[in-house]
């Protein structure tokens, strides 16, 4: 199993998902400004049942499709962030400039001062809060910034119309005022409060910031989700997913050095070099991808790991990371679901004009080393030792018995120990003991087709 080691892959990784996320929120924020239009809609229509209502309408219908084009052009030109920015920008605008000169189908007006006083301002929230569809603090920023902009130069530009009075000039014009002097003069319709857009301007700006780290903070807890998801799925190409689960609730590191008996499973196609090269490269790819793909279904449900591929071969284990009760019974039984799985891929491939198969399997139990080796930058969780060298040369003797299962006579006495369901040694005969490179001595074998001796009891 290898684990590159990378600060930059995964913030790689994440970047990329969030970008089409980011995409597609686009067209979630699309979606949701329209319903939000909609809704506006029905509520200025059921108070404004009249003229008065059709410019509200159309003024919705405005922002309705300047949203429309919003998401068209994001969709054409999804790198380019200022296309959102000036979209908000416009949203703005629009809302100030039809907020506060007010509706022009009223018959007899009221002074621009006088329409501030309707609180109409709450309407930019809904932006705001639409704004966070996007999945990006920055924008929510922006749209409170813009907001905070734009009301802040309309309500200067009220304030310095000439008919505009405010508590400056009150306090210019009254030198002992009574509490009705005041009360009249806040009354009067060309009245300006300079609190009030300097409130709207700081909770806007407040709720702005606010919302923004729940966005952020959000987004950390999606991206945590995220590795998570990853790393699970990373597991899940090694181990089979009740060890998924068993490592992915565990905070003890899988790469603790340590010694203990494991089966070691070796697999791979025979003649393979003479097949591939009858066939184009994308054929060999698809090939090796659906042998890999059977023989690793079949070492997860059996409660093994798949150690690595290398080339044709597959290299199983059963017992790590941690020892269990039936290790070498579950190899075995691997084994010959892997030989079945390929019967069943012949048949296959048969129907297609294919040639057949054939396969090799080794199996060998006892000691092995294991835990992480390589450096920081790269690190593989390895399986090494005598256990795993004599499991790869019985694969090896399966071209020399010409037997499809070569398992060593340590695998067969570690099977009668454990406690299996039915006869797991069923079809086993004695094979001539095999000569190992590496070791002194030859190593008894037992064959699941061929080989003198007496069938296994």
């Amino acid at each position: 199993m290898v684990e590159t080691i990378s600060e930059s892959a995964p913030s790689g990784r994440l970047g990329g998902a969030f970008a089409v996320a980011e995409q597609s929120a686009f067209r979630l924020l699309s979606r949701a400004r329209l319903i939000a239009m909609g809704l506006i809609v029905l509520y200025i229509g059921a108070q404004f049942p009249s003229l008065i209502g059709v410019y509200w309408v159309g003024l919705v219908a405005v922002i309705g499709l300047a949203g429309w084009l919003h998401y068209r052009a994001r969709q054409r030109y999804p790198d380019r962030e200022w296309i959102t920015l000036a979209f908000f920008a416009f949203d703005a605008a629009v809302l100030v400039v039809a907020l506060i000169p007010g509706n022009p189908f009223i018959n007899d007006p009221w002074p621009v001062q006088a329409n501030l006083r309707f609180h109409s301002f709450p309407f930019f929230f809904v932006f705001l809060c639409l704004t966070a569809l996007t999945y990006s603090p920055r924008l929510v920023i922006w749209m409170g910034a813009f907001i905070a902009t734009a009301w802040g130069i309309g309500n200067f530009l009220v304030f310095r119309l000439p008919e505009s009075r405010s508590l400056l000039d009150y306090s210019l014009q009254f030198s002992g005022p009574t509490g009705a002097d005041k009360l009249a003069f806040t009354l009067h319709p060309h009245y300006f409060s300079l609190a009030q857009p300097i409130q709207d301007i700081f909770i806007v700006l407040v709720a702005a910031a606010i919302l923004a780290t729940a966005v952020w903070r959000t987004k950390r807890l999606v991206e945590r989700q995220v590795v998570t998801t990853q790393e699970r799925a990373n597991l899940a190409r090694y181990f089979s997913p009740g060890m998924v689960e068993e490592l992915a609730g565990t905070d003890t590191p899988l790469g603790a050095v340590r010694s203990q008996n494991v089966a070691v499973l070796f697999a791979d196609i025979i003649g393979f070099t003479t097949l591939s090269e009858k066939l184009p490269p994308e054929s060999v790819i698809d090939l090796l991808r659906d042998f890999h793909g059977r023989m690793a279904r079949e070492v997860f449900a059996h409660d093994g790991t798949v150690d690595k591929y290398i080339g044709d071969a597959i290299m199983a284990t059963f017992g790590t990371p941690h020892a269990g009760k039936r290790d070498a019974t579950n190899a075995l039984a691997c084994a010959r679901a892997m030989l079945t799985s390929v019967d069943r891929w012949n048949q296959e491939r048969a129907g297609g004009g294919q040639p057949p198969i054939d396969i090799g399997i080794g199996l060998h139990y006892g000691a092995a080393v294991m835990g992480d080796i390589g450096d920081e930058r790269r690190l593989e969780y390895a399986v090494i030792g005598d256990t795993v060298n004599v499991a790869a040369r019985l694969e090896s003797h399966t071209r020399e018995v010409k037997a499809p299962l070569v398992v060593s006579d340590e695998a067969v006495e570690a099977v009668r120990s454990e406690d299996g369901d039915g006869d797991p040694l069923n079809g086993l005969r004695k094979g001539q003991a095999a000569s190992v490179k590496g070791r002194v001595g030859k190593v008894p074998v037992w064959t699941l087709a061929s080989g003198d001796g007496p069938v296994m009891p």
